[in-house]
């Protein structure tokens, strides 16, 4: 048993003072003013924010590490190096293509065994179900109509897990499949796609609960068809994944989907590329070759793929553009869980995982602590 003090400690809904968090066993035990006579040791911080840590629900990798395309090895220095940006949880992201590869990446992702790292809390099929028109950098020689029985195989790999896919809900069968997924216990996210107004709200009646995105693989809002942007800001239920890079939205684009969603439906999201957290340089995006240039990373013919942020440098970003501190760790660590079903992470409360971060004044990453065990100090 230890306990960890700092000088201030987001739960993250609440700002604590003169608190220290118990932990045993790899989960908070208590929050308290009065330190236990049988605690071990205090790890303390001063003048530095205890927070969550953070949960990444869409990356396709960073590091150098694409992780559908890179070997095991290289997958688990993935899984190693993210606790570094305040990840303590993550769900990895596949890229549209054909099933053999996807069930191969399927085979090779599930058989790895438990590495000291950021936990994987899910997957996330983005694709290969989308809209040719709105592929983005996903590759459109594998797009096709969904199939639940594609589904099954793929996500069979995962059980233990939450599962995830992003579709565009115009396609043939679209509203079906998100019917069948949903008794199948598998989230459903618009993403990549062309549908109108009217057809997104039938998607997010037929159980679709999180837009992959928001305005990026989409048509633009239009004041005659709002399109998927205006369904999703006005549906007070539906999550909006947000790239807070400020590349893929201007910061007033931002502050409209914070005012029409709040922290408690707006998810920071990285889409990260394997080039996150390098400099410049070639990189592969599943089977696409990207080129980034000034930390952007696009196809050759200037197709913005995927982002090379971290969750840290999300963080910063939307606290820069004026979001109150408390709001942007939420939109960081609870409200992705719960976008996802996932319990029992992304708040500071007795018997939940002890995934904490302490952050300094400038919002850098001190510590990360995974179930209690401390995996980075800076």
């Amino acid at each position: 048993m230890f306990a960890l003090e700092a000088s201030t400690i987001f739960t993250p809904t609440k700002i604590l003072k003169d608190t220290y968090i118990i932990v045993s066993d790899g989960k908070v035990v208590k929050l308290t003013k009065t330190l236990p006579t049988n605690v071990d040791k205090i790890d303390s911080y001063e003048s530095c924010i205890v927070a969550p840590g953070f949960v990444d629900i869409h990356t396709h990798g960073g590091f150098g590490v694409d992780i559908m395309y890179s070997c095991t090895n290289d997958i688990k220095k993935f899984i190693e190096k993210l606790p570094n940006t305040g990840v303590t949880s993550f769900v990895p992201s596949t890229v549209t293509d054909s099933f053999e590869s996807l069930k191969r990446f399927s085979e090779k992702f599930s058989s790895i065994k438990y590495v000291k790292g950021s936990e994987v809390i899910g997957i996330h099929f983005e694709g290969p179900y989308i809209n040719i028109e709105m592929a983005g950098a996903q590759s459109k020689d594998h797009i096709r109509c969904p199939s639940v029985e594609e589904v099954k195989v793929l996500s069979g790999f995962f059980n233990h897990i939450k599962k995830r896919v992003t579709l565009a809900p115009e396609l043939e069968g679209g509203i079906d499949f998100i019917k069948a997924l949903k008794g199948l216990n598998i989230i459903t996210s618009i993403g990549h796609t062309c549908a109108s107004y009217q057809q997104t709200i039938q998607a997010f009646s037929a159980g679709a609960r999180l837009v992959t995105h928001i305005f990026n693989g989409m048509k633009p809002f239009h004041h005659r068809e709002p399109g998927v942007v205006g369904a999703a800001l006005n549906c007070p239920n539906v999550y909006a994944e947000t790239i807070l890079d400020l590349i893929h939205l201007h910061p007033a684009t931002v502050e409209l989907v914070y005012r029409c969603k709040g922290s408690k439906r707006m998810v920071l999201v990285t889409d990260a590329i394997a080039g996150a957290g390098l400099d410049d340089g070639t990189f592969k995006l599943g089977p696409m070759g990207i080129i980034v240039k000034d930390g952007i990373s696009r196809l050759s013919d200037g197709t913005l793929a995927g982002s090379t942020l971290t969750m840290d440098k999300a963080v910063k970003n939307a606290v820069k553009i004026g979001i109150p501190l408390i709001k942007v760790l939420e939109m960081a660590t609870l409200t992705p869980c719960k976008a996802m079903m996932v319990e029992g992470k992304g708040y500071i409360r007795e018997g939940n995982d002890a995934d904490l971060i302490v952050l300094d004044k400038n919002l850098n990453v001190i510590s990360t602590y995974i179930k209690g065990e401390k995996f980075f100090s800076n």
